[in-house]
């Protein structure tokens, strides 16, 4: 398309080698534009040449697609390209079709088209195909320069949110490995609170067992033969340590209950005299038979009751001391 007289009244040599026509904005344009690579894709050879000049100047990497103008060379030599001014009508057809298969070749390109022939049909329609702006011939040097600019911040911001994105993603999966290693080490847990509370209960099976064997040897065997024992009159004289005996080993027997057994809640002494107490022994005769004062016996008595927790004065402590074994017992 014949449109260079146009464009070359637009661009003068002293605006291409000076940069006369770069507005206020030129120090931020110029360092966005370094090393970027622009393809021109235009069959007047004359704007093409005009275009290199002008892209040079501003740091651009300028470059052409030759005759006889065909996507698939332009896919060849558009390799690392960032922008694509496009011009909209070629001698072999339009180039509207062109936008969807640049892009999906170039994800990261941006196409900007060119035409001296528009229309808001050709216009919508090369939006919706993909391009990103739309400059009409002859395009003022400003224009152009602005829409580059455009173009490259949008692929800045679009390169910048892949990369967030894929930032996303990457410590997505983290937080996904880190939360399936947190179940992992949670179930394991679970399993070892099992595995004690199961140990515990069969700890407790195990205790109860023998403590329940234990009982039923000093029940069945162990008393009954001290009992045979305590009626030898040749160890009468050993009598009360022999019921001190017994009744210990009864207070094991049946206070293998949570409450405290008596003969671990009494002295010997006091041991000796709930035994004859418990034997029906009067405080007289039991200060006679342990060769103590009556007043001796009665602080046992006294203390006695305070350690069984017998608070009531009305309460006989030989009743409760005859009846303490069955009832830890029951």
């Amino acid at each position: 398309m014949k449109q260079a007289s146009s464009l070359d009244r637009e661009i003068t040599d002293q605006q291409v080698v000076s940069g006369a026509t770069v507005p206020d904005g030129r120090e931020c344009f110029m360092a966005c534009s370094p090393g970027h690579r622009i393809t021109v894709v235009d069959d007047d050879p004359g704007i093409c040449e005009l275009m290199e000049i002008l892209l040079a100047g501003w740091k651009f990497i300028p470059s052409v697609l030759p005759e006889p103008y065909t996507l698939s060379e332009l896919c060849k030599i558009g390799v690392a390209t960032d922008i694509f001014l496009l011009d909209i009508r070629l001698p072999t057809g339009t180039t509207l079709n062109w936008i969807p298969i640049i892009l999906d070749t170039f994800p990261e390109a941006k196409v900007i088209i060119m035409t001296g022939y528009a229309d808001t049909d050709t216009v919508i329609q090369a939006i919706r195909n993909g391009a990103f702006d739309f400059l009409q011939k002859p395009i003022a040097p400003e224009l152009l320069k602005h829409s580059l600019l455009r173009a490259i911040q949008s692929q800045e911001r679009d390169r910048h949110m892949k990369q967030m994105l894929a930032d996303l993603q990457h410590n997505h999966v983290l937080l996904l490995d880190q939360k399936q290693k947190l179940e992992y080490l949670n179930e394991r847990l679970l399993e070892t609170n099992r595995a004690f509370s199961t140990l515990a209960q069969n700890l407790d099976f195990e205790r109860a067992e023998i403590l329940s064997r234990i009982t039923q040897k000093i029940e069945s065997g162990v008393i009954p033969a001290l009992a045979k024992i305590r009626s030898d009159n040749r160890l009468a004289r050993y009598a009360i340590e022999m019921d001190m005996i017994i009744n210990m080993l009864q207070d094991i027997a049946f206070g293998s209950c949570p409450t405290t057994p008596l003969s671990a809640s009494l002295t010997t002494a006091q041991a000796r005299v709930a035994s004859l107490i418990k034997k029906g022994l009067t405080t007289d005769e039991i200060a006679e038979q342990l060769f103590i004062s009556v007043d001796t016996v009665k602080t046992h008595r006294k203390n006695i009751r305070k350690k069984l927790n017998i608070t009531n004065s009305q309460n006989d402590l030989r009743e409760y001391l005859s009846n303490r074994p069955a009832k830890a017992s029951a």
